[in-house]
């Protein structure tokens, strides 16, 4: 991301999971709470200067000072396309965050980890990254450049 952008921050209302693992790989802070009220929502979006995603209509038309998108697509691949003017893709901050609990992943030493990934992957890889939050770990797999072409397509096309 060049200076002049400055990267957005989400809160997903919790039907939207995959929406925000989408957003996540892009690099993008994407929070959600399951199973909190709207006017939480509002709250904490507006605390935290966040843009509120919602597949409630009536949810999208609250009058707010937060913004407040209204996501029509069930497919988070058509979602992820419907906010695409939001978003940049930058390859420095694409696999930066943890896909399941939003927080930043840090490179870790490939001796540390022996013990907590397959053999198979240890071997075969030689960077890693680690969220301290949960304890998740990530390489660049097959997924990873799956996930990568899916994303530079996305952009390419848009």
């Amino acid at each position: 991301m060049t200076q002049s952008h400055i990267m957005p921050r989400f809160i997903l209302r919790d039907n939207l999971g995959k929406l925000a693992r989408e957003l996540r790989f892009l690099g993008y802070d994407a929070a959600i709470y399951p199973q909190i009220s709207f006017d939480n929502t509002l709250r904490i979006a507006k605390r935290e200067n966040r843009i509120i995603l919602t597949r409630n209509s009536r949810e999208a038309n609250h009058k707010t000072e937060v913004k407040c998108l209204l996501i029509v697509s069930v497919l988070h691949q058509e979602q992820l396309a419907e906010i695409a003017s939001l978003l940049r893709y930058d390859e420095e901050y694409i696999f930066s965050r943890c896909s399941k609990c939003n927080k930043k992943l840090y490179e870790i030493d490939k001796l540390k980890i022996i013990s907590l990934v397959p053999e198979y992957i240890w071997q075969h890889h030689s960077e890693f990254k680690i969220c301290r939050h949960c304890g998740s770990i990530y390489w660049q797999g097959d997924q990873y450049m799956d996930i990568k072409q899916r994303m530079s397509r996305l952009f390419e096309e848009g």
